[in-house]
């Protein structure tokens, strides 16, 4: 070892030990700042936790309850979900008892947020603008313009469509009746009756005139669901006439509740909870476009993505049935 050599060992090694200390130093530095990033992040995603309110009458009421409760069960099983990470609620329907329990569920943590019916609309728009971050949803209903509201809508002008064209094929007088009140309603049942001579009937309640104003119609497709009345008036009238009904908005006109019950519209709920959940599990919600011009978002289910099922009584032949799937692509069509 040269005289040099013997000098600068000693500070060669005093400099690679603190070489050795600062890269040791550096390390714990850079771990402890992966910690605190990792800790952030996982502290600014909450934990995804699903909440159902239900409509007046809750589970039982053989409505839209019942269907929205059914296909959550079966996302449930699909998922995995149990408490605390999803909880279903009653209303009495009163504003004060909805907005508490709505309010209730944002502040507890609930991350998507699922009602059940255009009585929670009010309700949504209020406390969706409270919660901005939180994740909402109303069945059958597409009016409320906000980013995180998703708006579960079914395509009515197509199931009009579709139940003019049944009523024309089962229509022996010539004369089909639609009870709807709405102008666009209206025009698709006309559009798919080709042929017939279609009555449009404006009911509110009043079912004193109803039988005059139907007069030789022999097949019905009625939109009223506040009662059964209009259900009750043309399944019992004479001369006899078929019924088309609409479920699990009409809970009362079930396929088999009456023989004059040809046909069933029914809003299938399994496709859009389910969706609704998997989205709300990863933080994300259904924002297709409703209606542009208001800025409405959601999604509208029809005949060919799910949203509906198309069931038959008796009575159609082979070559309707034909037709129907014909003039309707991808229909989800169940003949008894």
């Amino acid at each position: 070892m040269t005289r040099l050599d013997w000098y600068l060992a000693p500070n060669l090694r005093a400099e690679m030990g603190l070489r050795r200390k600062f890269s040791f130093l550096l390390s714990i530095i850079l771990f402890t700042a992966t910690i605190s990033f990792t800790s952030a992040l996982a502290a600014e995603e909450p934990t995804p936790r699903i909440a159902v309110a239900y409509d007046i009458g809750f589970k039982g009421d053989g409505g839209f309850n019942d269907a929205v409760s059914a296909a959550l069960e079966i996302a449930k099983k699909r998922y995995n979900l149990v408490e605390p990470f999803v909880r279903e609620l009653p209303t009495s329907g009163t504003a004060l008892d909805r907005i508490t329990k709505i309010r209730f569920l944002a502040k507890s943590g609930y991350t998507l947020i699922i009602t059940v019916g255009a009585g929670y609309r009010e309700t949504v728009r209020r406390v969706s603008m409270e919660y901005p971050d939180t994740q909402f949803a109303i069945i059958n209903d597409q009016n409320l313009a906000q980013l995180n509201i998703s708006n579960i809508y079914f395509d009515e002008l197509q199931a009009a469509r579709i139940a003019g064209t049944i009523a024309a094929m089962r229509s022996k007088s010539k004369k089909v009746a639609i009870i709807s009140g709405s102008d666009a309603l209206n025009a698709a049942f006309e559009s798919g009756a080709k042929g017939m001579q279609v009555v449009k009937v404006n009911f509110e309640g009043d079912s004193a005139n109803l039988m005059t104003e139907l007069g030789q119609v022999d097949v019905v497709y009625s939109l009223w669901d506040k009662d059964a009345v209009i259900f009750e008036a043309v399944t019992k009238r004479i001369p006899r006439t078929f019924y088309i009904a609409r479920n699990p908005d009409q809970y009362f006109a079930k396929m088999g509740s009456s023989k004059r019950v040809i046909a069933v519209l029914e809003k299938r709920l399994d496709k859009p909870i389910s969706q609704l959940v998997k989205l709300g599990l990863e933080n994300r919600a259904l924002i297709d476009e409703v209606d542009g011009a208001r800025g409405v978002f959601g999604r509208i289910y029809g005949f060919t993505n799910g949203g509906y099922r198309l069931n038959l009584a008796t009575g159609f032949t082979s070559s309707q049935i034909a037709a129907l799937r014909k003039s309707f692509p991808k229909i989800d069509l169940k003949a008894q």
